[in-house]
């Protein structure tokens, strides 16, 4: 099934078609429990995704996880790591897969699943998503505190006290550009991570959420209550995918170029649907 929709520019639909188009390669069977995040592994050829199961914004529950799942949509291992609270964001480094979980970083190895390290964050309060830089320093949005944590040598600390009074959500380094996506306002922004000043890109993703990025240097970011856009370096942006009458959610997504497939987490609806990505 093709799925190619409207068409838009920054702070509003750009006139001409999509650069991309999108069609279906797979959904997976839905059995995950409210999957948020997915991502990419090469190295293993897996597909990693966190589950939160019963949302609890604050209460440690401890029975979130993370899953294994196939290139062909197959679950390879359902409870994979387990004793999570609310996993949310994923990021590779040196085989090691760093999860966001409420409060604190923690730290997996991808060759044996086992916890590797738990990183508290002090006054965190909702900790979402996650990204590395070239160095191996990770940075995590806190959506209510306003904040972006780093985890650096084994400490972590506030690395942005105040992220211009918006609540930031997804998150994504490239060299030494930083993409910030608030869900309160529908901006993603541009952070210089040398003066941690924003800088306007892109506007009108209500509830922005995943970054993800083309070999090309277009951008996929998806709207959790169910949108993928597409946004090329001059913040011009289209509309590929709108799941919202199907009330299918789209989380935060994750692109490879090793296979051409966007990967969207479905949330409530406890999937994750993979689309083959074509350049037109």
């Amino acid at each position: 099934m093709l799925i190619v929709s409207l068409s838009g520019c920054a702070g509003g639909l750009f006139s001409s078609r999509p650069p991309v188009e999108l069609e279906q390669a797979w959904a997976s069977d839905n059995v995950f429990k409210t999957p948020e995040s997915t991502l990419y592994d090469p190295q293993r050829n897996i597909i990693y995704v966190s589950n939160l199961n019963k949302s609890n914004k604050n209460r440690k529950d401890g029975d979130g996880f993370i899953s294994k799942l196939g290139t062909d949509g197959e679950v390879e291992e359902l409870y994979w790591v387990t004793g999570l609270n609310n996993p949310r964001g994923l990021a590779l480094y040196n085989n090691v897969l760093y999860i966001a979980d409420i409060d604190e970083i923690v730290a997996v190895s991808t060759q044996s699943g086992a916890i590797l390290g738990r990183y508290a964050a002090e006054g965190a309060e909702y900790l979402n998503d996650v990204a590395i830089d070239e160095e191996g320093n990770v940075f995590v949005t806190d959506t209510e505190q306003k904040r972006v944590y780093q985890l650096r040598n084994g400490r972590v600390s506030t690395w942005l006290e105040n992220t211009a009074r918006e609540k930031p959500n997804g998150i994504f380094i490239n060299g030494d550009r930083m993409l910030v996506a608030f869900m309160s306002n529908g901006e993603v922004r541009y952070l210089d991570p040398q003066t941690k000043e924003f800088y306007d890109w892109v506007e009108g993703i209500p509830s922005a959420d995943g970054i993800a990025r083309m070999a090309n240097g277009g951008y996929f970011i998806s709207s959790w209550d169910g949108e993928v856009f597409y946004v090329n370096e001059d913040g011009k942006k289209w509309s590929l995918l709108n799941t919202k009458g199907q009330k299918i959610n789209t989380a935060d997504i994750s692109y490879t170029d090793r296979l051409d497939l966007l990967l969207v987490p479905t949330f409530n609806d406890n999937r994750v649907v993979a689309y083959d990505v074509s350049l037109r």
